[in-house]
């Protein structure tokens, strides 16, 4: 998108912050308001049933200031023990994550609501929570546009906003042949692309319409990660000009 051949990108909520850092894009539309595709997995044989039992436990995260460490600082706050209540362990791939916990180096990961999906059923891990169940506002993906989209393109941004949003209502009405396709495209079992459907089809959005509450869990966290020096103003991390899509 920078190097202007792309026009239109999706992206983590977190990545807002590119604007504020000079980033040639802006969030145009929210794709859902909360973490929906995010949960936290334990060791089979870990004696854990509720995030009020993850005291002193190692996590891991993809990154020291990745979306996933927020999510594990958010669920230690939420405990009452402050943000270092869960130890955070950094170790980058999924592989390098279960691996680790094989050897009991580790007490659970942040994983994406499908693998953990997919991991419980074959045994190897066990899902604990959803981040959707903790945090209920939040932006794990929006969809950007370039700033010449934004300016000088306009009826083409709301072109593609109305076929996705058609498209996620389509997909609300129509259960079966959602999970038939979706299970094809994202190559998981049978079996749990039912449960991927029903956890997450709720937190879409049907206009891309911002929920400021959502934002401003966002533009807290990027300072409490040290992404900024700063809390941005809201109004820094995104544009209101083409939401709610009208139809």
């Amino acid at each position: 998108m920078t190097g202007d051949s792309i026009d239109i990108g999706l992206n983590s909520g977190m990545d807002l912050v590119l604007t504020v850092k000079g980033a040639p894009v802006r969030g145009v539309a929210a794709i859902a308001a909360r973490p929906l595709d995010l949960g936290i997995v334990v060791r089979p044989d870990l004696p854990a049933t509720s995030a009020a039992d993850l005291k002193g436990r190692r996590i891991s995260s993809n990154s020291p200031t990745a979306l996933t460490a927020w999510a594990i600082r958010e669920v230690s706050r939420q405990q009452g023990w402050g943000s270092n209540g869960i130890q955070i362990a950094p170790l980058g791939q999924m592989q390098a994550r279960l691996a680790a916990m094989d050897r009991g180096e580790l007490d659970g990961t942040v994983q994406e609501a499908a693998n953990g999906y997919e991991l419980e059923e074959t045994g190897r891990t066990r899902n604990l929570l959803l981040f959707g169940d903790i945090a209920k506002h939040f932006y794990t993906h929006v969809i950007f546009a370039t700033n010449d989209m934004v300016d000088n393109r306009t009826d083409l941004v709301r072109k593609f906003l109305r076929g996705w949003f058609r498209t996620v209502r389509f997909m609300k009405a129509n259960r079966d042949p959602t999970i038939k396709t979706a299970g094809r495209t994202i190559e998981v079992r049978a079996s749990v692309m039912p449960k991927v459907y029903d956890t997450q089809i709720a937190s879409f959005s049907d206009d891309g319409a911002w929920d400021l509450a959502a934002l401003d869990v966002i533009r807290h966290s990027l300072n409490e990660l040290g992404i900024l020096n700063r809390v941005p103003d809201a109004k820094e991390l995104y544009t209101d000009k083409f939401v709610p899509v009208r139809f």
